[in-house]
């Protein structure tokens, strides 16, 4: 499993959240308690919550970690860079959709995927053959095949297993779309899209196979 610093950082930053009832409240009230801890950890001098700032906030990003940490960085801002993280356009379109849970199948198939439990994510996947074709209850709306690229979705699930290319074989054999698109970046993003823009599976040096996977399976390269 490949994880970059910044991801642990994040993982580490959220990490007693995210338990069992924490996964059973609807959506806009658990981006708000991440928000909270985001906002809380700028005024503690936690340089874990850069990496979601400088990635999502709408006027802050990609400025540096010390023009971060120096800002006056409020409640607000944090809903904001946390709404952007997960897909909706601002911390409204959140209030306006995130009323219920997120889909708890949809959710443990992507944890299963994202842990390289190909035998688990299989079984999943007969028991349910829909979900290959489900899309996250989050604002990018990605499905299974798309967490595969690393990119764009939630900071804290950016790691790579290194079977990564198998899992996107079983994804494409079940019946996944190689070239459905999903919300981030504007909206129109592959996978193969996110993959060979994503740092993450390329210093996990899986890169090419899962572009093979992906460009055997039909993908449409740009």
């Amino acid at each position: 499993m490949y994880v970059s610093d910044q991801v642990r950082e994040v993982e580490r930053l959220h990490r007693d959240l995210f338990t069992d009832s924490f996964r059973q409240l609807p959506i806009r009230d658990q981006l708000d308690q991440q928000a909270h801890r985001i906002v809380d950890g700028h005024k503690a001098g936690d340089r874990a919550v850069v990496t979601h700032i400088t990635c999502w906030h709408p006027k802050m990003v990609c400025h540096s970690a010390d023009d971060i940490m120096n800002s006056n960085f409020t409640l607000d801002d944090a809903r904001q860079t946390i709404a952007r993280e997960y897909g909706f356009a601002d911390w409204a379109d959140v209030e306006a959709r995130g009323a219920s849970p997120p889909d708890p199948a949809f959710e443990l198939a992507v944890d299963t995927l994202l842990s390289g439990d190909v035998e688990r994510l299989r079984g999943l996947l007969v028991s349910n053959p829909s979900l290959v074709h489900q899309r996250s209850s989050f604002g990018h709306g990605s499905t299974l095949l798309h967490y595969v690229g690393s990119n764009g979705v939630e900071t804290y699930r950016q790691r790579v297993p290194m079977n990564l290319a198998e899992i996107a074989r079983l994804l494409l054999d079940a019946g996944a779309d190689v070239n459905s698109t999903a919300n981030m970046y504007g909206g129109g993003s592959t996978a193969l899209g996110l993959l060979v823009t994503s740092d993450h599976p390329a210093k996990a040096g899986v890169t090419g196979d899962v572009r093979k996977a992906l460009v055997d399976a039909g993908a449409k390269e740009d």
